[in-house]
């Protein structure tokens, strides 16, 4: 087992920034500046059952079977799957063979937040998420684990860092004091089959 993996196991959350990730600053950009050029769904309350207020662009979701729903779906897929990032992910996961089940940007302003969930409540098949971040200039907005035994752990990355957490792991995210928080939320599976549940739906605020 690598050392990541063994911290993964140990702590349930982890944290790389960019000198530690794979991506190229060129790649860093081409992402951030697809987030500055598609529409949102401002949504309230989550598909499970938490409440939150949170502007959503969605890539990818699994309500039946994985599904791109963007037309710039594939370009993400491309970065975020690509050879190299999955041999990070084997690093920490002990596997490559990963699906990319969801994928979707989250922009919360101003007072906006994540109500506490688990993400395995939406899809038991999902194993982890990995969360790129890119943005600092804010206030609250913290990442937070809720977790029995290992008990509640905040984070607020820097710009161009990710955090990789189980999605067995109860978390939240703080709400918005000010400033802009936008991150790409991707949900790795081992499963590439159908879904076999049932998610409430988002209720969307025009």
């Amino acid at each position: 087992m690598s050392n990541q993996a063994e911290q993964y196991k140990e702590q349930g959350t982890l944290q790389f920034n960019a000198a530690e990730l794979p991506l190229t600053s060129e790649e860093w950009q081409y992402i951030e500046t697809m987030l500055s050029e598609v529409e949102y769904e401002h949504i309230v309350g989550g598909d499970a059952g938490e409440g939150h207020s949170v502007r959503v662009c969605r890539f990818y979701n699994d309500v039946e079977k994985p599904t791109a729903l963007h037309e710039r779906s594939e370009e993400i897929h491309n970065i975020v799957m690509s050879q190299k990032m999955k041999v990070f992910y084997k690093e920490i996961f002990g596997t490559d063979e990963l699906c990319l089940r969801r994928c979707q940007i989250n922009l919360l302003h101003k007072d906006d937040y994540i109500g506490l969930h688990v993400d395995q409540d939406s899809n038991p098949d999902y194993l982890a998420t990995v969360v790129f971040h890119f943005d600092e200039e804010y206030h609250g907005g913290e990442f937070i684990t809720r977790d029995q035994c290992r008990g509640d752990h905040s984070y607020k990355p820097v710009s161009r860092t990710v955090l990789v957490n189980d999605c067995s792991i109860p978390h939240e995210v703080s709400k918005v004091e000010s400033g802009e928080r936008k991150t790409l939320a991707c949900f790795l599976s081992r499963s590439f089959a159908d879904s076999g549940h049932t998610r409430q739906k988002f209720r969307v605020v025009k």
